[in-house]
């Protein structure tokens, strides 16, 4: 693993990280069950900090990952704050966008308010988050804490293959990053798989879009869409990259 300009190598940074911001207050830490949650868990274990831990429950996660977290990290509370998602928030705003993506605020962000809050966010993940530093304030109250967040996937490989940390299956049908099945951030090879092996939440997506378009059409309260029904509204979506 590469060093940086303090002399220390990444994991070790990060760990001193972890004890610098350390409080009598636990951490809140964000756990979603990917690598780079999983990296955090293992950095603060060596670090010897306290974690509360939170897996936010998705209703568009696949199956395996709440699977895996059960079984391979049973201390990991979870948390519902994602409730009414399909009646109220996606009825409210319809299908997320990558420039308009509500989803995450709805059911990943929430949780870790006035805290410290330790996530698995990383600069090469996406261009928003290129200016993203290793302590931030939390935009909802409280401060963020990235400790990996200079890491490159080559060293998420690296530190993975030394610490033998066991991953979910996803990775080993192919996807690129886990999280909710048709994330508006997933490529067109990820999306594929999604249409291949979670036909269930796929389901539920394309239900949604039928009730969306329907409401819109025919609600005087609301502007009228150009899709004429939700298949029309899921394909132009799912085409999106």
């Amino acid at each position: 693993m590469q060093y940086t300009m303090e002399g220390y190598t990444l994991d070790e940074l990060a760990i001193k990280l972890l004890q610098t911001y350390a409080t009598d207050e636990p951490f809140y830490g964000g756990f979603s069950g990917g690598i780079d949650s999983q990296i955090i868990h293992s950095l603060a274990e060596r670090a010897e900090v306290e974690v509360d831990w939170y897996y936010n429950v998705s209703p568009i996660d696949p199956q395996i990952i709440r699977d895996f977290i059960k079984q391979e990290y049973p201390t990991v509370e979870w948390a519902y704050h994602a409730r009414g998602y399909w009646n109220k928030h996606f009825m409210s705003n319809g299908l997320p966008m990558r420039t308009a993506r509500w989803c995450c605020g709805v059911i990943k962000e929430p949780g870790g308010v006035g805290r410290v809050k330790i996530l698995g966010m990383r600069k090469s993940e996406s261009q928003g988050r290129k200016g993203y530093k290793c302590f931030m304030d939390n935009p909802e109250g409280g401060h963020w804490l990235l400790p990996i967040v200079n890491w490159t996937d080559e060293d998420r490989r690296q530190y993975v293959s030394q610490f033998g940390l066991k991953s979910n299956k996803l990775y080993s049908l192919g996807f690129k990053r886990t999280g909710c099945v048709l994330c508006p951030f997933q490529g067109k090879h990820d999306k594929k798989l999604c249409l291949k092996y979670f036909p269930e939440v796929v389901k539920l997506w394309k239900l949604a879009c039928d009730r969306y378009i329907k409401e819109r059409n025919t609600n005087p309260k609301r502007k009228p869409v150009t899709f004429k029904n939700g298949d029309e509204y899921f394909n132009w979506w799912i085409a999106l990259d």
